[in-house]
């Protein structure tokens, strides 16, 4: 059993943050793990996911924090941007990151914690790279999801996908041409014509993109990359701070990652040390709705932190069904 203790810090901008510490017993509490908000989902995460980390981080015996960024939840504050890209956007620069931080000085204070592995989806996972990019008591990462690119545009989801996706994308709309709830949305306007396009285009464009003698090359694509991520990336290998990022299979986000950062970046990589591992979730949505995804995903972050902080754990490998969200 754990203690469970609602808890509430100021950060910098003089704005409470309320959330909730889960503290093992007997547990040392020199590390623990802090689990960030994903998007605007709050501490617990879809569908209760977070709740179901905190409970087998707990049996290992690390202590885990998870709270409300400011304008999220229960936290004071308020978010003012009109549209919701421009919220991912800001999140995916590190709006949140002083939050972070702060609230790394008040475990500091409160608990004497001195080292944290930063975990979250989407928003939280990016927001805890760019923090262990700043601060070196982040003692690693477990990204769910990671979001290596910006939310630009995101209302037009062809705009950036990226040639992976696209020949994934691609596949599966062919395999579909005999279905008839495929026909029935086309006909009906339900599907998305502009990646019907951009898909089935694709490769005409690529076949005829050669510029005729004499005539320049077209201008290059649009490119969605965040230039934060790779320093803050690059940052946590140098200083060898272990990362597991896990994504679900279908998520678009691991093609992203796969072909706007790791292809480009080969040989930098390869010449640090080897201290991230990705693991995907066969046929799991982005926010590993299912219980068989989240029990994987429990699985290899079990093993990962066995693995890199042996000596911190009290390991218990035993899943356990979760308690209802709070």
């Amino acid at each position: 059993m754990d203690q469970q203790t609602p808890v509430c810090f100021t950060n910098r901008s003089g704005l409470r943050l309320f959330g909730v510490m889960h503290t093992p017993q007997g547990a040392r509490t020199d590390l623990a793990v802090m689990l960030l908000s994903p998007g605007v989902k709050m501490r617990v995460g879809p569908q209760g996911l977070y709740r179901r980390m905190t409970d087998e981080f707990v049996r290992m015996g690390i202590p885990v924090l998870r709270f409300d960024f400011f304008g999220l939840g229960d936290s004071e504050g308020t978010l003012r941007e009109e549209l919701l890209r421009d919220v991912y956007n800001h999140i995916e620069v590190g709006r949140f990151v002083d939050d972070t931080i702060d609230a790394m000085d008040w475990m500091g204070t409160e608990y004497g914690t001195k080292r944290f592995i930063l975990s979250g989806l989407c928003g939280g996972a990016i927001t805890g790279l760019l923090a262990g990019g700043r601060d070196a008591r982040v003692a690693g990462l477990l990204g769910l999801g990671i979001t290596a690119v910006l939310a630009a545009s995101s209302a037009d989801a062809s705009l950036y996908m990226t040639t992976g996706q696209l020949q994934a994308t691609r596949r599966k709309y062919i395999g579909r041409l005999l279905s008839p709830q495929a026909w029935m949305r086309l006909l009906t306007l339900k599907s998305d014509y502009r990646l019907i396009w951009r898909f089935l285009s694709e490769p005409l464009k690529q076949r005829f993109a050669k510029p005729p003698a004499g005539e320049a090359a077209p201008p290059p694509e649009k490119d969605n990359a965040n230039p934060l991520f790779p320093p803050a990336f690059f940052n946590m290998l140098s200083t060898k701070r272990p990362m597991l990022l896990v994504f679900g299979g279908t998520d678009r986000l691991q093609w992203e990652f796969e072909e706007k950062f790791v292809a480009r970046h080969r040989e930098k990589l390869a010449a640090l040390p080897a201290l991230y591992d990705v693991h995907v979730i066969e046929h799991a949505n982005h926010v590993l709705s299912l219980t068989e995804w989240q029990r994987e995903l429990l699985d290899v972050s079990n093993r990962w932190l066995a693995k890199h902080y042996a000596s911190d754990l009290a390991v218990r490998p035993t899943l356990q069904p979760a308690e209802s969200p709070a």
